[in-house]
């Protein structure tokens, strides 16, 4: 893990490199085929030969990598608070539930029991901190952390990427969720009407380590 620092407003923050093992890819991807191809999601669309292999249709992929590079993020900050001396609960991070909708609701908790959700970008173009705007007003959270993994586009236009060539990521830092609701914009990048930060608006992702 490499500490680098940037200028954003009159203050110096740190933000860090970390490299992302072979360890860490094959769980996040195990998680993402369970998730999405079992019967709690997609299987009744899926006859069972493509279920075994790798050959899966395009949505199925675009799915796939979306819930593999969030559960990457997840374990890039997780990999940062333990290597910081943290001991963090890691309960239902690879809990498959029952009929979720592709959505994965796990959390890290602070010792003040306040919610720290991870928004991980991926693709080349991706520069902000995003929150989809129904998520959160109806699911919200105390903190958002920005994880970029540094992927490389394979397919622009069908917004696929190289998935076992990672091998870093960023962690730029967070927002309070007050913060965003008072400063963040609101735009539709493809998926919906989301709110946004840019990465270098935000606050240094070491001041957060205080609350583990």
């Amino acid at each position: 893990m490499r500490r680098l620092t940037e200028k954003r407003g009159k203050y110096e923050i740190a933000y860090y490199s970390v490299d992302i093992t072979e360890e860490m890819k094959e769980k996040a991807l195990t998680f993402a085929k369970n998730i999405i191809l079992t019967d709690n999601q997609y299987s009744r669309l899926l006859p069972s030969q493509v279920r075994e292999s790798n050959d899966v249709t395009l949505q199925s992929k675009i799915e796939i990598q979306r819930t593999y590079m969030g559960k990457l993020g997840e374990l890039v900050i997780l990999k940062y608070l333990t290597e910081n001396g943290r001991s963090v609960s890691t309960k239902g991070m690879f809990e498959v539930y029952e009929g979720q909708g592709n959505v994965d609701h796990f959390d890290f908790v602070t010792k003040k029991g306040h919610s720290v959700d991870v928004k991980t970008g991926f693709r080349q173009i991706h520069r902000r901190l995003l929150v989809n705007t129904e998520q959160f007003g109806n699911i919200p959270k105390d903190y958002y952390v920005a994880v970029k993994i540094d992927a490389m586009d394979v397919d622009g236009e069908q917004k696929l990427v190289d998935w076992q060539q990672v091998s870093t990521a960023t962690i730029w830092g967070y927002a309070e969720h007050s913060y965003m609701e008072k400063h963040a914009e609101i735009a539709n990048f493809g998926e919906g009407p989301a709110r946004w930060l840019y990465y270098n608006k935000l606050l240094g992702i070491d001041r957060l380590l205080e609350e583990f």
